[in-house]
């Protein structure tokens, strides 16, 4: 490049630098406006989230196909990086020659061919076999577009470069050397001319228009991965309602309600529907479908930016209506189960359930706006510690002609059992319960119960966006809990478990806790217990939620099946991490499904193609929900606790 090209070249690329800075700039408004994210600073394990899941791509591997082409696509802009550096110094004068690197120059050869060949196979998958979850779009269409042109251009280049002056380059250069043959040797300078122009205007459009695309991923995916929660997954962000200022707002209301890292998600949406592939509200043709629901916020958050920019400027700004009812309709906010399929299939680590939540907050303690039927179980919360609404005085009817143990008399154990409200109220939880003590009782596990003295955990107020109710309940138990000397909880309930082992340490309650199948496990595999007789049960096994995706809960279950069944487990399609939803988590338990099929019913028909007879469960709430589905659908299923079935076994 001599004289007025060099000149242009190095006016374009400090025009194109100048337009991305102010895209960018744009983009990061709302991120400088945002709330401040709290997060571990463990480099260490950031590090090692960044490089299994950015650079090598674990969750992209859920779906092999898409990985393949992905990867191709990944490490191929990886290695080019080095060669758009050079030609972009180039426009400065400046030229690296990274071709007279021989490694380099024929690995980036050999991705020309890869990223071409995953480019082809992502427009084959696109228009012959379309999975059901993926959008088109012409966005979509001309990134692919860009990117090819990218390789193809490149690949022009490095073939003019052999044919006019460096024949031995292409022992290097094999894909480059294909290209070189369309052409002869007078035509090479003109080859050359052209085709490095329209690389540099094609990167240099490409960097740029990325902000404006559903692949502005590209630029953030490595910082949403870097900063994701480190936290559990069960743990919701707390609300510290002793220090809240008067103007602070209840949950999210408006844009400037978000944190930083909720916004990169936003932006880091790759469109890719994973999140909605087998979500059970979408599936049951509810409002709700989580990609749509990010992108609508993301639209929002762009919209204010224009108000950001004005208050950057000091001019009028207009205010904006809020998220909650006048943007995102509440059966929207309110369909969501809470189940985080959307959250374990994202390949970027979005999340969707802390969102939803905090809009509940915001309708419930600052509109109270909620469904008719929460305000029976707020009710029970508040007056009686459960969610039924029962009378407190009942909770410890189930003890009735039982030697159970309680802490208020013996004061420290080894064990406390958690019984928790569907335990001490619900008819088929009372029975689990003392299915539960029968076992501590005969294994003379050092054991005693809280009682009269336990209440609800607070998981469906929490969960229903009464964080202030939960905030009560919460410390109620911790100061309970922590009169007494105990080293592990019991519980058979999932979302008891996750409240106590996952949300408690906020309040000053740290506590091992076991789901009574692992306690079970643990016993076994140690030889205190043993297997008197086989079942013979034609049996599948449902996940609960908040057991395995939540609290990664999956082999103690089905290994104690495992031992008692004659013919083992028939899994289903969607089990384990794929585990479809029964419909009661996020306090859905306690609401009507008031548009599509239901939840439960739609779990019983995907019970019904295993062929299987009956299904074990391992949840309380998930055999209210599957039981009832089999009355309502007449369907001749048996639904079981797992510890039913291993009590049998036992003798």
């Amino acid at each position: 490049m001599e004289g007025v090209n060099q000149t242009l070249a190095l006016l374009f690329i400090i025009f194109s630098f100048l337009f991305l800075i102010y895209s960018l700039y744009k983009r990061y408004l709302p991120l400088k406006n945002a709330k401040p994210y709290k997060f571990k600073p463990d480099l260490k394990e950031r590090f090692k989230i960044l490089f299994k899941f950015v650079f090598f791509q674990n969750r992209m591997f859920k779906d092999k196909y898409a990985a393949l082409y992905h990867i191709f696509i990944f490490y191929g802009f990886l290695v080019f990086s080095l060669k758009s550096l050079s030609l972009i110094l180039s426009g400065f004068g400046i030229y690296l020659k990274v071709q007279n690197f021989g490694i380099y120059q024929f690995s980036k050869d050999l991705f020309i061919f890869l990223v071409l060949l995953g480019i082809f196979l992502s427009v084959l998958r696109r228009i012959f076999f379309k999975p059901e979850r993926l959008k088109n779009s012409f966005d979509a269409f001309l990134i692919l577009l860009l990117i090819a042109l990218l390789m193809i251009t490149d690949g022009l280049t490095d073939g003019a470069i052999i044919k006019m002056e460096n024949p031995s380059f292409s022992k290097f250069s094999p894909v480059s050397l294909i290209f070189s043959n369309f052409f002869t040797i007078d035509e090479a300078k003109s080859v050359f001319f052209y085709s490095w122009w329209l690389h540099l205007v094609t990167l240099l459009f490409f960097m740029n228009y990325l902000p404006y695309s559903k692949h502005f991923h590209v630029y953030t995916s490595f910082f949403n991965v870097f900063f994701k929660r480190l936290e559990p997954v069960g743990k919701l962000e707390d609300m510290d309602f002793e220090n809240m200022k008067e103007d602070e707002t209840f949950g999210i209301k408006y844009a400037k309600d978000f944190n930083w890292k909720q916004i990169l998600d936003f932006y880091t949406c790759t469109e890719c529907g994973r999140c909605r592939e087998f979500c059970p509200t979408r599936l049951t043709q509810k409002d709700l479908s989580p990609m749509e629901f990010g992108l609508l916020l993301r639209d929002y958050v762009y919209k204010e930016n224009k108000n950001l920019i004005a208050e950057e400027t000091s001019s009028e700004v207009k205010p904006l209506p809020k998220i909650p009812e006048d943007y995102v309709k509440k059966e929207i906010i309110w369909d969501c189960t809470t189940c985080r399929y959307c959250e374990e299939a994202c390949p970027l680590f979005i999340s969707y359930v802390d969102k939803i939540v905090a809009l509940r907050r915001n309708l419930v303690l600052e509109d109270s706006s909620f469904p008719e039927e929460a305000i029976n179980t707020f009710k029970g919360l508040e007056v009686n510690s459960n969610p039924w609404n029962m009378p407190k005085d009942k909770r410890c009817e189930w003890m009735e002609g039982l030697s159970v143990p309680l802490f208020s008399e013996k004061k420290s154990a080894e064990y406390l059992f958690w019984v928790g409200c569907a335990g001490s109220y619900d008819d088929h939880g009372k029975k689990i319960t003392k299915i539960c003590i029968d076992i501590l009782n005969k294994l003379n596990v050092d054991y005693a119960i809280l009682g009269p003295e336990e209440n609800c955990t607070g998981d469906s107020a929490r969960r229903l966006g009464n964080e202030y109710l939960f905030y009560q309940l919460a410390n109620q138990n911790v100061e309970t809990l922590n009169k007494y000397n105990f080293k592990k909880i019991l519980t058979f309930c999932p979302h008891c478990l996750n409240t106590l082992q996952n949300e408690y340490p906020s309040f000053g309650g740290n506590y091992k806790v076991l789901h009574f199948t692992e306690f079970l496990m643990e016993k076994y595999s140690a030889g205190e217990i043993s297997i008197k007789e086989k079942i013979d049960l034609n049996l599948t096994y449902h996940d609960s939620c908040y057991l395995g995706r939540y609290n990664g809960i999956y082999e103690a279950p089905r290994f104690l099946l495992g031992k008692v069944l004659k013919n083992g487990i028939k899994e289903m399609k969607l089990s384990k991490e794929k585990g479809f939803c029964c419909g009661a988590g996020g306090g859905r338990m306690w609401l009507e499904e008031k548009k599509g099929m239901r939840i439960n019913h739609k779990r019983l028909e995907q019970i019904k193609e295993t062929k299987a007879g009956a299904v074990a469960l391992s949840c309380p709430f998930c055999y209210i929900m599957l039981e009832n589905a089999t009355k309502e659908m007449d369907e001749n299923i048996s639904v079981f606790d797992v510890l039913e079935i291993i009590s049998k076994a036992l003798g």
